[in-house]
C-alpha cells in the first residue's frame, strides 16, 4: 500500500539543492515512490493515507564510520592521545568483552543514534554476529564490518577472522537491513599477507572493505619505513584498493595519496569530533572531494567521541574545513549535510540510501522547525542551513527506516531503552573494574 507523508519542507538532498515548501513523499513497499512539490503531487491511490508533518523530511542520516558497540567504553582513556587511550584504555576493557555485552552495547549505540536521525551506519567491530544482531533489536540499518586484526588470540588468525564473516555475509544476506564488510583494523595491525587476502575476498564476493588510514601523523611510519611508500600507495600496490573501499579519517593524506584514492574510487570517512578529541588532527575535506573522492562524516566509537550525534559531526565537518582551509567558502551548509546523507551513501557504494529518491529506502526523518532556531525562513533552503549551523538532532521528532517508523514524537518505538541502559552500565562496571 502507499502512504504519503506531506511536510512544510521536503529537503531530498539528491545532489540537485532542490527544496519544496510544501513537499510530498509516497513511500511503497519499503521504499520511496516519489517525491516533490505538494502541488504537483498525483492523486494518491483509493485509500492511501496520508500524514501530514509540520517541519522539515530529510533522508535518514548516514553514521560512515562508527564503533558503535563501545557505549560500553564510553569516557575511557579521557585525556590520552590515540596510541595510549588504545593501549591503556580501551584494548584491556576490550578483552573481557562477550558476544552478549557487544549485542547490548551496539543496541544502545542503534537506540541513540536512531533517536539522533541515523538511519544507517558503517560500524567495525569484533563479534560482527553480535553488531548485526543489536543492530537489528533497534531497527537500525547496518553495515556491519567484521573487524580483522592480528595478535587476538582468542579471535583466531585474521584467515579464521575472513572465513568467519564470510559466513555472516551468507547468513544475513536475505536481511534488507544489513550488509556485511570486511573491516581489517589498519596497515601497521594487519600484515600484508592478511591485507591481501581480505581485499582479495571482499572484491571477489563484491563486498566493501573497511579500513582505518592515516588518522594520526605517525601512525604509518612503520610501513614507509619499511616499504618506502605511504600506506595509502603501499595499499594500492597491493591491489587493496581495486574493490569498494571506505578509508576511515584520512587525516594526513598527502595530496599524491589523495589523487590516488580519487582514481581508484575510494570512498572517505571524516571523524571530527574523534580526531579533536584525540588531537590527530583535521581530514583535508575540501582537497579529498575537490579530487573526485566521496566523503562521508562519521562519529567513530562513543569511547573517543563521546556522543553518536552525528548532525554534531555534520556542524564540525563544516567548521574545520573553514578552519584548515581559512576560507569561509570551503563547504557550505547544503554541502555538510550531503556528507551525511547523499555523498556518504556514495562513499559506501550504496545507490539505495542517503536521498528521497524513488526507488531507495525510505528511510527519512522529521526535524521539528517549530523551534526559535528555526526562525525566520526567509527561503524553504534556509531550513537546511538552521538545521546544520543552529539545529540539532534534539529537534528529530519522528523516524521512518525501509517505511517502518522506528521513532515517533521522539520515542523509540523498538525497544526498551532504560533496560538497554541497565544492561550497558553493568557490563561497564565489570569491565572496567
Amino acid at each position: 500500500m502507499t502512504r504519503r507523508i506531506l511536510a512544510e519542507v521536503v529537503a531530498p538532498m539528491d545532489g540537485s539543492g532542490r527544496v519544496f515548501a510544501p513537499g510530498f513523499v509516497d513511500v511503497a513497499g519499503g521504499k520511496v515512490a516519489a517525491v516533490g512539490g505538494a502541488g504537483e503531487a498525483p492523486s494518491p491511490p483509493e485509500g492511501c493515507p496520508v500524514e501530514k508533518m509540520p517541519g522539515l523530511l530529510l533522508p535518514g542520516l548516514i553514521n560512515g564510520h562508527a564503533h558503535s558497540a563501545m557505549t560500553v567504553l564510553r569516557g575511557a582513556g579521557e585525556g590520552l592521545p590515540l596510541d595510549r587511550w588504545l593501549r591503556q584504555a580501551i584494548w584491556p576493557r576490550e578483552a573481557r568483552l562477550h558476544p552478549e555485552d557487544v549485542a547490548d552495547g551496539m543496541a544502545l549505540g542503534a537506540a541513540e543514534m536512531l533517536l539522533n536521525g541515523v538511519t544507517t551506519s558503517n560500524e567495525m567491530y569484533f563479534f560482527p554476529e553480535a553488531v548485526a544482531a543489536g543492530a537489528l533489536r533497534a531497527g537500525l540499518r547496518c553495515v556491519v564490518g567484521a573487524a580483522i586484526i592480528e595478535g587476538l588470540e582468542r579471535f583466531g588468525s585474521p584467515a579464521r577472522q575472513v572465513d568467519e564473516a564470510l559466513a555472516l555475509a551468507v547468513e544475513v544476506a536475505g536481511e534488507d537491513l544489513l550488509e556485511v564488510a570486511l573491516a581489517p583494523h589498519s596497515a601497521y595491525a594487519v600484515g600484508d599477507a592478511h591485507l591481501r587476502h581480505a581485499a582479495e575476498a571482499a572484491a571477489e564476493r563484491a563486498l566493501s572493505l573497511h579500513i582505518h588510514v592515516a588518522e594520526t601523523a605517525a601512525e604509518g611510519d612503520g610501513v614507509t619505513a619499511r616499504t618506502g611508500r605511504t600506506v595509502p600507495q603501499h595499499l594500492s600496490d597491493m591491489g587493496v584498493l581495486e574493490g569498494r573501499v571506505l578509508a576511515a579519517h584520512c587525516v594526513w593524506l598527502t595530496d599524491d595519496d589523495i589523487s590516488l584514492f580519487a582514481e581508484a574510487g575510494v570512498g572517505a570517512a571524516h571523524c571530527p569530533g574523534s580526531n579533536g578529541k584525540l588531537g590527530s588532527g583535521i581530514a583535508p575535506v575540501r582537497s579529498m572531494r575537490r579530487a573526485g573522492m566521496a566523503v562521508a562524516v562519521g562519529t567513530d566509537g562513543p569511547a573517543s567521541n563521546d556522543n553518536l550525534d552525528l548532525l554534531e559531526e555534520v556542524r564540525l565537518a563544516l567548521l574545520y574545513s573553514r578552519l584548515r582551509d581559512h576560507d569561509a567558502s570551503a563547504l557550505t551548509a547544503f554541502e555538510a549535510l550531503g556528507l551525511a546523507t547523499s555523498e556518504a551513501a556514495a562513499a559506501l557504494g550504496r545507490a539505495d540510501i542517503g536521498a528521497l529518491m524513488a526507488g531507495r529506502w525510505a528511510d527519512i526523518i522529521h526535524v521539528d522547525l517549530d523551534r526559535p532556531e528555526y526562525g525566520p525562513l526567509a527561503a524553504p533552503e534556509a531550513a537546511v542551513a538552521h538545521l546544520v549551523w543552529g539545529g540539532s538532532s534534539r529537534d528529530v521528532t519522528d523516524v521512518w527506516v525501509g517505511g517502518e517508523r522506528v521513532v515517533e514524537d521522539g520515542r523509540l518505538l523498538t525497544m526498551a531503552l532504560d533496560e538497554a541502559r541497565l544492561r550497558v552500565a553493568a557490563i561497564a562496571r565489570r569491565i572496567g573494574a
